[in-house]
């Protein structure tokens, strides 16, 4: 399995985080208050150690939003919050005042809109940065646990999971006194990861990272 060097994981990190501040830009405009953003981990890791990091963060169900991306490099990103938290950013989305029945009713349509916002941001900046064109299919939002988070559309055979590589991002979301924490994993076959770090070392050797 590749393991990213420190400048790699510095580099991936400065990417995320430029995208990350853009998707922070458009939901201030869209929560009407400040929304501020950030990227603090990046790991490249196996599916299997991923899965014991969220599991050692969250016991409880996450609102996961997965978009398929396809290219040069092609990925499953699934932008993951705990379940509370979404309805917390439904309700920011669409006013305070509504009821608890007619948010929950709202809320797959609102995640699916925030999801596509931050997950098409990322990937913007990782495309015009390292080069790579990226074709995304709409997002789907559902609730799974921690165990489920991996299942299909990207399910791996029995033994596959330390070879099948996960590119886990914590993201800090700061919304007034607000602290949400959430995550995004890019699910990378082997060819794909490689590929991404190969672009990622030219992107460092180019600009003397």
């Amino acid at each position: 399995m590749i393991a990213l060097t420190e400048l790699e994981r510095d580099a991936l990190t400065e990417i995320f985080n430029i995208g990350v501040g853009l998707a922070a830009d458009v939901l201030s405009q869209m929560v009407h208050e400040p929304v501020r953003l950030s990227v603090p981990l990046v790991e490249l890791t196996s599916q299997r150690n991923a899965k014991n990091y969220y599991v050692s963060r969250e016991q409880r169900p996450l609102c996961a939003i997965r978009q398929t991306y396809s290219g040069e490099v092609s990925t499953d990103a699934i932008l993951m919050f705990p379940e509370e938290n979404s309805l917390e950013l439904v309700r920011l989305m669409v006013g305070g005042d509504l009821p608890l029945e007619q948010l929950t009713e709202m809320e797959t349509d609102a995640m699916a809109e925030i999801g596509n916002i931050i997950l098409n941001a990322v990937i913007s900046s990782l495309s015009s940065t390292l080069n790579l064109a990226f074709e995304g299919s709409l997002p789907e939002v559902s609730v799974v646990s921690i165990e489920d988070i991996f299942s299909p559309p990207q399910a791996t055979p029995e033994g596959s999971e330390e070879q099948s590589s996960v590119l886990a991002l914590t993201i800090d979301f700061s919304l007034s006194a607000r602290q949400i924490s959430g995550y995004l994993a890019f699910l990378l076959d082997i060819p794909s990861g490689a590929k991404l770090v190969a672009r990622l070392d030219g992107f460092i050797g180019n600009t003397g990272t």
